[in-house]
């Protein structure tokens, strides 16, 4: 089973390989305009004014970017990414609802100016009954397309596969999964913010206000806290899939939908989140004194298909 899947990748990888157009120079291309507010009101920063940009399509892409070299990744690998993003956590690789508009600037000034942001963003865009009208993805592409891609990617992975079967997952879901997609530079730092926090038993979030907290919510926090929330988003992800294994996994991103408490009783055995919580404080102080004494296997820190 394991070989046919392994192949069924391997030959959808392929696939998108010989489906995509070849990379064009295109001057002030259609999708600028349309995302920059900046654009649409009059001005054309003279950073711009007669740049060619880098521009292809595939079956789930519409990608522009300035740098060559990154054009050329991207066109070569990005449709394998979308897949391995998906295998990896055991999910279906699914076609997107629509094509992905993915805007890679190098340049922090720049980029800001277009688009009066100073940090990669996603947007999912939805209509009235919350189905996937568009998808965007501003990337501040300042370092490697293998360390800048993934996280941003899985969100609109996430996203457009909840799409599919009318269910758009909780939250934590987001954020947990997409960072431990990140580099493992990032994931290691992640997981030891917490290490001071619970030594000082500061305020953070365990099982209840974790699983409970909206999107909406996330974004109305302050920054440090947004921190605290997805460090306990990445380790809740990562005991749940390596102590409870990907079946088990599965079911608490979808049951936890709806009931968050009950998946957990359910899935995992415990009475209730503040039983959890025992288990989950204790997970967390292990973890991020393992990782801060250098003790963690990389292979620990991954998330590997079955």
């Amino acid at each position: 089973m394991k070989f046919l899947l392994s192949f069924a990748i391997l030959f959808s990888m392929m696939n998108s390989v010989f489906s995509q157009e070849e990379i064009r120079k295109v001057l002030n291309p259609i999708e600028i305009r349309e995302e920059s507010s900046y654009i649409r009101s009059g001005n054309v920063p003279k950073e711009i004014d007669g740049l060619q940009w880098n521009r292809w399509t595939s079956k789930n892409f519409v990608v522009l970017a300035i740098n060559d070299s990154y054009a050329k990744y991207l066109n070569q690998h990005l449709e394998m990414v979308k897949t391995w993003i998906l295998a990896r956590w055991g999910l279906f690789d699914t076609d997107f609802s629509g094509q992905c508009k993915l805007i890679c600037i190098d340049d922090p000034v720049l980029f800001e100016k277009l688009f009066k942001i100073k940090k990669t963003k996603v947007e999912i865009r939805r209509d009235g009954q919350g189905r996937i009208k568009e998808t965007v993805i501003f990337l501040l592409a300042y370092n490697s397309p293998s360390h800048s891609v993934p996280v941003p990617l899985t969100d609109v992975c996430l996203a457009e596969f909840g799409n599919k079967y009318n269910e758009d997952f909780a939250w934590w879901t987001y954020r947990g999964m997409s960072l431990l997609n990140g580099p493992l530079d990032d994931i290691s730092r992640t997981v030891a913010n917490v290490n001071e926090p619970i030594k000082t038993n500061s305020v953070m979030y365990f099982s209840k206000a974790l699983l409970n907290l909206t999107k909406e919510e996330y974004i109305k926090l302050p920054e440090d806290q947004k921190s605290s929330f997805d460090s306990s988003a990445v380790i809740f992800c990562l005991m749940i899939r390596k102590e409870f294994g990907q079946e088990k996994f599965h079911h608490v991103i979808k049951d936890s939908i709806t009931d968050p408490e009950n998946s957990l009783k359910k899935w995992t055995g415990f009475d209730s989140y503040d039983d959890f919580d025992i288990t989950f404080k204790r997970y967390m102080t292990d973890l991020s004194s393992d990782i801060l004494a250098k003790k963690t296997p990389d292979s620990y820190l991954q998330i590997y298909e079955p």
